[in-house]
């Protein structure tokens, strides 16, 4: 774990007028460059863990892949990964430039949704599963230690975590968790996520591409966050904490 920080020398100062010198632990950024059929496509700025997990996401959640099967082959150095997608793939490659993020809104939800609804289903959880497990959020290791990282977790509707991940980019977390869970063949529609940055709709449409029926934050959801949820049929949750939660729309699947 001690490869995830580095140990600064702070200042730390007290209401009291106390100043006092210590070390702290300050989590690390990394630098990965992600090549798509042989072409550049994105320096991402990351934690440097669960690589893989992020770019199968990644690909996922930008719509350049349908699923895990689509990909030949992920090869992964220090600073650098090399993705080949499967042949029927291979002509579709965004004009995009290089891009460099830490998860900002680089792609436009509108593009891979139009008219996307959640599968019905007969999802259900409990108000008290969902409270407890976003307690887990605040009980993440790298987060614990540092107070630096966004976290993600997808959970069952029992409350089992299926899944996790952070990042000093909270739509990392998220991409990483989703390609976790592909990686490991899990059927998203019986699962909801939890995490805890802001629901914005480039955030709210990643767990819709992928199926998941619920989101849920610690944090606020905003206007078009909420709207979409609305309109393609996914639970939206917000300000979790605390013993209470926020349901803005389709609060059919808690219990």
């Amino acid at each position: 774990m001690n490869d995830f920080f580095l140990k600064k020398r702070i200042h730390r100062y007290f209401d009291n007028g106390k100043v006092v010198d210590l070390d702290d632990d300050v989590i690390r950024e990394s630098r990965l460059l992600i090549r798509i059929d042989d072409r550049d496509f994105i320096h991402a700025v990351c934690t440097p863990a669960q690589f893989k997990e992020f770019i199968i996401g990644f690909l996922r959640t930008r719509g350049l892949i349908d699923g895990i099967e689509d990909i030949a082959s992920v090869d992964i150095t220090r600073n650098s990964a090399s993705v080949i997608r499967t042949a029927r793939l291979r002509e579709s490659f965004p004009d995009l430039g290089v891009l460099e993020t830490t998860g900002t809104r680089n792609v436009s939800a509108e593009r891979f949704i139009e008219n996307r609804m959640m599968t019905p289903s007969d999802f259900r959880v409990s108000s008290g599963v969902l409270l407890k497990g976003m307690e887990e959020l605040s009980r993440m290791p790298l987060y614990v230690r540092s107070g630096g990282t966004h976290c993600a977790v997808l959970f069952s509707k029992e409350g089992t975590a299926l899944a996790s991940a952070e990042d000093i980019g909270r739509h990392n977390a998220v991409d990483k968790t989703i390609g976790g869970g592909m990686m490991k063949g899990i059927d998203f529609s019986g699962t909801w996520l939890a995490v805890s940055g802001r629901l914005p709709s480039d955030m709210v449409f990643k767990p819709l591409l992928v199926g998941i029926p619920l989101i849920a934050s610690v944090s606020a959801a905003t206007s078009e966050g909420i709207e979409l949820g609305e309109r393609s049929g996914l639970t939206v949750v917000g300000f979790a904490r605390g013993g209470r939660l926020n349901c803005y729309c389709h609060p059919q699947r808690i219990t």
